[in-house]
């Protein structure tokens, strides 16, 4: 399914369709779910015919069925690309070499007396 092809609201049916899928599956009705999540049944009923679902309620409902996992692609850190890196390596090096050049300025040890008068 290319779910760029859908609209907003078919994936938020779709979402809703999966959530039901879920708590039958589990064997748990909207009123147990209720109780868990803390969302009023009412509200559960309307996220799961994919009507005025907030994310805090989605969220709620999918810690009460244990599947935050679904989310997990969210919080996924994305590899650093080849070029990304690199650039990154090259400034690690600069501040580096810009520190190294400083601290043999400041050091003392080539430096000359410096005479305030």
């Amino acid at each position: 399914m290319d779910i760029y092809a859908l609209t907003d609201n078919v994936i938020l049916q779709q979402i809703g369709k999966k959530l039901k899928e879920e708590r039958l599956a589990q064997n748990i009705s909207q009123k147990t779910l209720s109780e868990t999540s803390g969302l009023a049944q009412s509200s559960i009923s309307l996220i799961e015919k994919g009507k005025n679902g907030s994310m805090l309620s989605i969220v709620m409902m999918l810690r009460a069925l244990n599947r935050l996992d679904v989310l997990e692609n969210l919080f996924a850190e994305k590899p650093i690309s080849p070029v990304a890196l690199s650039e990154m390596m090259k400034k690690q090096h600069q501040r580096k070499n810009a520190y190294t050049k400083h601290e043999s300025v400041t050091s003392g040890d080539d430096c000359m007396d410096f005479n305030w008068d």
